[in-house]
């Protein structure tokens, strides 16, 4: 299933949101052992971390909880105090022989099968395990019936990391492997749907456990990872105003994100900046509780929009009618006529921020930019085609994304974490 795919559901009047959660820690996640459809205890961790879950979403709506029908998801979904609805459609990928097994067990078997599963061929484990093409089939319509039951409100789905994953995965028509990382522990993702199609709104956050949370699946410390950050608010982002290369300096909200979220943010061992002084400001505030210098890169600007810097959307939609319509449906063209496309800032960002990679081998590295200029690295990243760079939603203001980069090429770790707002 490729980036055409569309939900086949009647359109709501409203988004519809659905949070969808990966169980907490079990007795056969600590021990390395893949599941499957083989239930598992939580472990004395586990049920803190499902404990913390639900707390923090205990002040959130939802119309409908729905879980796998396994033990681990529901008690994890138990943790969240409402009714849980079981759907076993929601299910873990059935392993056949390699279920209760460790990796390494199962590579001594079938090395060339498990290769293969790793390099996204769609292959099953011996003694009658299943496609990952079925695991996708399943979940999705398990979706589509929820999303048709909802008709504009929004629902927990408690499920697994390999199923989430891969349904996901599938929603942003990214390659296999896939280049996003493994949800963790009771880490969310958050997406609206809307006539057929996918917003992601979050992914992969597990800040409710703070300190404790476990390193993410696949992680190593010869990674380099960028935490990418947009700045905090300004006058016309609160205004709706687009800014692009013109300048304009936090506001009085945006200042205070900025100096929360310095006392909040991972350690870094770097930190590069847009040269705008709304991105450099943010970065200032890093820096100073950090003891960092910042470095001013104008390839991280934001994408320049023309003519229309400066307007609201609606002022644009009135005076450039056809060129907005055009952009609104999908048409990468320049921004405000003599402004840039959104493929043009992909290469511009892809450049800079692979100059940086190189340049800090196995460190993080904090980078300060903007919400366009960000979300069009990452669809760069998740290979997806600037016509359809509404499947991610841009970052919030000093919201960041992790990016990790490994042997095997980039990976999407998070995206959109602002725990410091919350």
């Amino acid at each position: 299933m490729g980036p055409s795919l569309r939900l086949r559901y009647r359109r709501p009047q409203l988004p519809v949101e659905i949070t969808f959660i990966r169980h907490a820690q079990t007795t056969g996640n600590a021990a390395g052992r893949w599941q499957g459809h083989t239930n598992s205890q939580l472990t004395d961790l586990g049920a803190a971390q499902a404990h913390a879950l639900g707390e923090r979403l205990a002040d959130k709506h939802f119309d409908l909880v729905v879980a796998s029908d396994l033990q681990r998801t529901m008690d994890t979904a138990a943790a969240l105090g409402r009714s849980v609805e079981p759907d076993p459609r929601w299910r873990e990928p059935f392993f056949g022989d390699w279920e209760d097994c460790t990796t390494g067990e199962i590579m001594a078997r079938n090395p060339e099968l498990v290769a293969a599963l790793f390099a996204g061929e769609d292959v099953a484990a011996p003694g009658g395990g299943e496609l990952m093409s079925d695991v996708v089939a399943r979940t999705q319509a398990a979706l589509e019936d929820l999303i048709s039951r909802l008709g504009d409100g929004s629902a927990a789905v408690v499920s697994h990391g390999m199923s989430l994953l891969m349904l996901i995965a599938t929603l942003l028509g990214t390659s296999r492997p896939t280049p996003l990382r493994l949800l963790g522990n009771t880490s969310t993702a958050t997406a609206a749907f809307d006539d057929g199609s996918m917003s992601l709104r979050v992914y992969n956050d597990d800040t409710h456990l703070g300190h404790t949370a476990l390193p993410h699946f696949g992680s190593s410390p010869e990674d380099t990872e960028l935490l990418l950050i947009r700045h905090g608010q300004t006058v016309a982002n609160a205004e709706g105003r687009w800014q692009g290369h013109a300048d304009g300096e936090l506001d009085e909200i945006g200042r205070h994100q900025a100096a929360t979220l310095a006392r909040a943010i991972p350690a870094l061992d770097a930190l590069y900046a847009s040269p705008l002084s709304r991105a450099a400001d943010t970065a200032y505030a890093i820096a100073k509780v950090q003891s960092l210098v910042v470095k001013l890169d104008p390839d991280l600007k934001e994408i320049g929009f023309g003519a229309w810097e400066g307007l609201s959307p609606e002022q644009i939609a009135d005076t450039y009618p056809e060129e907005y319509l055009s952009f609104r449906s999908g048409v990468d063209l320049p921004r405000g006529g003599n402004g840039e496309t959104f493929a043009g800032v992909r290469r511009r960002m892809s450049s800079a921020l692979g100059s940086i990679v190189d340049t800090n081998p196995g460190r993080t590295v904090g980078v300060v930019s903007h919400g366009g200029a960000t979300r069009a690295y990452v669809t760069e990243i998740l290979g997806i085609p600037s016509e359809q760079r509404r499947l991610i939603d841009g970052l919030g203001n000093t919201h960041y994304g992790r990016l990790a980069f490994t042997g095997r090429g980039p990976t999407v770790v998070s995206w959109n974490l602002g725990p410091h707002l919350r």
